[in-house]
């Protein structure tokens, strides 16, 4: 019973490579420290490929979703919470709640 899950390690890597990667990108793109009311297309687009991915492979939706989280502070929120919200509807759908 010591033994960490392979999913739940590969899960792990893949949260910390979509952070580093949406990190990497957002202080490459902007060089202002925040911006208000405007939607990065290619963080909406990860968010919303993480979102519907979550209930077909949990490693892949989370490297999606990590994007616009690890963005730097100021970006990323409203992408992030849109592919959350996917997430959970694809979940409940899947769960047969509805």
């Amino acid at each position: 019973m010591n033994e960490v899950p392979f999913t739940l390690l590969i899960s792990a890597l893949t949260f910390i490579l979509g952070s580093s990667l949406g990190l990497s990108y957002s202080y490459k793109k902007y060089k202002k420290p925040y911006i208000e009311r405007s939607l990065d297309i290619a963080a909406l687009a990860s968010a919303v490929i993480g979102g519907l991915a979550f209930t077909v492979n949990l490693p892949i939706s989370i490297l999606f979703l990590a994007f616009p989280l690890g963005m730097r502070p100021g970006y990323g929120h409203a992408e992030f919470s849109l592919g959350v919200i996917l997430a959970v509807i694809g979940f409940i759908l899947t769960l047969g709640l509805f």
